[in-house]
């Protein structure tokens, strides 16, 4: 099914929108009811501490969210791994390893030098293990994770991308992210609307980050009545980078300039990316948008080198840049924007989370 379309079709059914819309919502109501059923049941369980929580010798901070879709917590989950480094914390991020193939432990890297590949681990995973200079450990057991992080890094943190629902294992704080653009959509659990959970589940949150800020309304968010700190956040490219030998070489933004672009993605939302691409003054004259976490492949890129044959170069993300590299393209044609998440009064959240840490 064609990404626009698939997506479009969602839309119109957590929207409502039109006869097929309300349809597809209604036929999908029954299984949103025994998905919330399931959720509900579990979160109580949890909550009366009738399932296990386990609790690792070392601090855990969780980031994660409500909904589907991108609401930048690998972004952010970087920002919080960097922030802690600097003020000389041992820190290193957990991730299930998402679309990977090894749901097993596995280091994926350190110091900024992958040891896995997009196809064992998935590409966030590589990723972060090719940006943040420390530990990335992928695993669908993040209990497990946890403690192969302590024993074998003696590290002081975790940081665990996406682990708001994954409660049996114990954190510190619990950092959760809503969208600006989505907030917590139609109030309706998967598959009829894009929640993961109730948005009473915000109460077990420490501390509500409003990503994909700008233009979004100031004040009240629903959950939010019982005084939990709120943070307004955006996603700002900094650089571009391009493979260069095995090794990724940084380009300054304003190469962008004037530059005719191919602008390609596999990402949930790839608004940002247009927007600091257009910021820059470049022409997008192409765009190839592909399902998000996207494997390309060897048709994939002979389309890409097709569509781009006329072009000055070919804008990506770093998340699918971890998966292109492996292709032969020219010499700086293939650049991703480099993006850091910027969060408003982000001293006052650090030392928050530092409180919690303590």
């Amino acid at each position: 099914m064609d990404r626009r379309f698939s997506h479009q079709l969602i839309r119109d059914i957590w929207h409502r929108q039109g006869l097929r819309g309300g349809l597809g919502w209604a036929a999908l109501v029954p299984l949103s009811l025994g998905f919330s059923f399931f959720v509900r049941s579990r979160n109580f369980l949890y909550d009366r501490q009738l399932l296990p929580i386990e609790r690792p010798a070392l601090r855990v901070i969780s980031v994660g969210n409500l909904t589907v879709g991108g609401t930048g917590k690998t972004p952010t989950v970087l920002w919080l791994a960097q922030a802690l480094q600097q003020r000389g914390y041992r820190v290193g991020i957990l991730t299930r390893g998402y679309k990977g193939e090894n749901g097993s432990l596995t280091l994926v890297g350190t110091n900024g030098c992958p040891r896995a590949t997009p196809a064992a681990v998935g590409d966030e995973a590589v990723m972060l293990a090719r940006t943040f200079q420390g530990v990335v450990i992928a695993g669908r057991d993040r209990v497990a994770a946890a403690r192969f992080a302590r024993t074998h890094f003696a590290l002081d943190v975790v940081i665990v991308d996406d682990g708001f629902q994954h409660r049996r294992l114990a954190r510190d704080l619990n950092l959760l992210l809503i969208s600006g653009t989505q907030g917590t959509g139609n109030g309706w659990l998967l598959p009829a609307g894009p929640l993961r959970e109730p948005p009473t589940a915000i109460k077990r949150a420490d501390a509500v980050i409003i990503t994909k800020s700008e233009g979004a309304r100031r004040g009240a968010w629903p959950g939010l009545q019982n005084g939990i700190p709120l943070f307004y956040a955006t996603l700002q490219g900094t650089a571009l980078v391009t493979p260069l030998q095995q090794q990724w070489r940084e380009l300054p933004l304003p190469s962008l300039m004037g530059k005719r672009v191919l602008v390609l993605s596999g990402i949930a939302d790839p608004t940002p990316l247009y927007r600091t691409v257009r910021e820059w003054e470049a022409d997008i004259a192409e765009v190839m948008e592909f399902p998000d976490h996207h494997v390309y492949t060897q048709a994939d890129w002979q389309a890409i080198l097709l569509a781009s044959q006329k072009l000055d170069l070919v804008v990506t993300t770093e998340k699918d840049l971890v998966k292109l590299e492996r292709f032969p393209f020219a010499a700086g044609k293939l650049v991703a924007l480099r993006a850091r998440m910027e969060i408003e009064d982000g001293e006052t959240l650090l030392a928050l989370v530092e409180r919690h840490l303590r």
